[in-house]
């Protein structure tokens, strides 16, 4: 029984400080150090859509059971704020362009899908996801299941633009590194 005990202890340790590693230094990081992968399927992210919105990378593979049950949910968060907030499928495992945009058919995925994004942030599993505010600053970096994942959301829309900035004097944010060389 007493190893049993110091067992888990060990494993409650451990996964509080992977927790804390993992949300350490948020704020420090904002989008303009990410690159997003080649686009695979549903909207091409603009500068002209993400200037004053929130962005969520999601990280995820087609063979990831974690990752396709956490699909539907990500979705859910995609229509919800999408006249707030830009989400990004990073697709992180090997597989062909065929098979990637299949399971985002079979699961309707309405939201970007890319080939990966890589930034700063290191994570060892799939799925992880990372949330910015609408002025392009990390507020999340960990699990979609973790319950602060869904307080992130909620505070990364506050204030966020719900109409297009085309035209209008819209501040400059990290987010501008969204913008492709030459557009």
């Amino acid at each position: 029984m007493k190893l049993i005990i110091c067992a888990f202890s060990a494993i409650l340790a451990l996964s509080i400080f992977v927790r804390a590693e993992s949300s350490a230094g948020t704020s420090a990081h904002t989008i303009a150090e990410w690159k997003l992968g080649a686009h695979l399927a549903g909207p091409q992210v603009t500068l002209e859509q993400a200037k004053g919105k929130a962005v969520l990378l999601d990280y995820w593979g087609v063979n990831c059971g974690p990752c396709l049950a956490s699909l539907p949910d990500i979705e859910k968060i995609a229509r919800r704020h999408k006249d707030k907030m830009i989400v990004i499928g990073a697709h992180s495992q090997s597989a062909s362009d065929e098979e990637i945009q299949a399971v985002v058919k079979k699961n309707r995925l309405s939201y970007t899908i890319t080939k990966g994004a890589p930034g700063p942030v290191k994570f060892s599993g799939i799925p992880h996801v990372i949330v910015f505010n609408t002025e392009g600053k990390m507020i999340f970096d960990g699990h979609p299941s973790d319950r602060e994942f869904d307080r992130a959301i909620r505070k990364s829309v506050q204030g966020a633009s719900a109409t297009s900035t085309v035209g209008a004097a819209a501040k400059p944010s990290g987010l501008d590194a969204l913008k492709k060389p030459g557009s």
